[in-house]
């Protein structure tokens, strides 16, 4: 969900966003979003009306189809004017995405198969990025959440080749074509009876509209002669999508399910891509004050390491902890959350100084 990428993406100087130092804000807000659905009652507003985690998720999904896109038809453009070779781009793509995601992630899978699953039936389709299927058929586990990061993966591999080999002047039909895809596959499992969150959040083609619809404000971005188009689309996710938005929010428990899962994704992304773009640009005022606050954009800057250890850290580290000590692991919820929450957050701070960082900087070597 949850996948950092550099916040001073290198686009020609009238393209350039800023200050994108609010998106890490925003990073931290979805995370902690997916640790209070994790960890605090099911009947509180938050989880029950706003479904919370989920939201979190699939802004993510919305923010890295923005900033992936805007990174990839950048690499185009050079590959176009002769500058830069496709393959060595694509190959260094990867590259520096795989530093990215893959030390920790790895770390964690290696961490809770010795000390908590041991005999782990989902192992292999962790290690190969696929536990988004596993668990579209299998009951949730500790490792669950990784299927937002199988999805993410399975973006990286495909996204890149289309951007690069489609033709340019069909490259916007593309990307609403991926739009288009997610609610159709949506409803036609609710056709089929399969009115279920898991199997229709968990395959990538259900997820296809809130990557798809970052992926399109990245390409009216980069493309100064859409600036109207860009215009209207973020129009359309203030006006129709914060209110629609809001209004399933509020009457979510009366909603038909089935309903509600076909359509629900495309509203709320519509209404992130307007978030996405206007904090790209930087909100004013108290709000903008906000989201420059300095710990908050760290935690940010921290959240996939956040997403990555939090539920490693609430079965395994704390309990192991307490035990150690001669304490019990506390009744009280709140106190609960409180501890898991400030424990992962923690050990991501020391996973980003001692690990993710010095890891990062092996992408000098990579450069595109």
């Amino acid at each position: 969900m949850l996948v950092k990428l550099k916040r001073d993406v290198q686009l020609p100087q009238e393209r350039k966003l800023q200050p994108m130092i609010q998106l890490d804000a925003l990073r931290a807000i979805a995370v902690f979003g997916v640790l209070a659905c994790h960890w605090l009652p099911k009947h509180l507003f938050l989880n029950s009306h706003l479904a919370l985690g989920i939201l979190g998720v699939k802004f993510f999904f919305v923010l890295s189809g923005f900033l992936i896109t805007l990174l990839l038809l950048e690499y185009r453009k050079n590959i176009d004017d002769g500058k830069k070779d496709i393959g060595v781009t694509i190959r260094r793509f990867y590259i520096r995405r795989f530093l990215r995601i893959f030390p920790i992630y790895y770390l964690t899978i290696f961490l809770i198969t010795i000390f908590y699953l041991r005999r782990d039936p989902s192992l292999i389709w962790h290690l190969t990025y696929t536990s988004n299927f596993y668990y579209s058929l299998h009951p949730w586990d500790i490792n669950s959440h990784f299927w937002t990061l199988a999805i993410e993966f399975q973006f990286y591999l495909f996204w890149p080749l289309l951007i690069f080999l489609f033709p340019q002047k069909h490259l916007e039909k593309l990307i609403v074509s991926t739009i288009i895809i997610a609610p159709v596959f949506r409803i036609l499992c609710v056709a089929m009876g399969l009115s279920d969150e898991i199997r229709m959040q968990l395959l990538i083609p259900g997820s296809l509209d809130s990557l798809g619809l970052g992926a399109l404000l990245a390409f009216y971005n980069y493309n100064p002669h859409r600036a109207k188009t860009k215009k209207i689309l973020c129009n359309w996710g203030f006006w129709l999508g914060g209110t629609l938005s809001f209004a399933i929010a509020l009457t979510r428990p009366h909603i038909d399910p089935g309903l509600r899962l076909a359509i629900a994704d495309s509203i709320n992304a519509l209404f992130f891509v307007w978030i996405v773009e206007r904090a790209a640009r930087g909100f004013g005022g108290i709000l903008g004050m906000v989201l420059e606050f300095k710990p908050l954009v760290y935690f940010g800057k921290i959240s996939y390491g956040i997403y990555i250890y939090h539920s490693f850290v609430a079965a395994v580290i704390i309990p192991n902890i307490l035990s150690y000590l001669g304490f019990s692991y506390p009744n009280s919820i709140g106190i609960q959350f409180v501890l898991n929450s400030i424990t992962t957050v923690i050990v991501a701070m020391v996973s980003w100084h001692y690990i993710e960082q010095p890891i990062n900087n092996l992408k000098r070597h990579f450069k595109i």
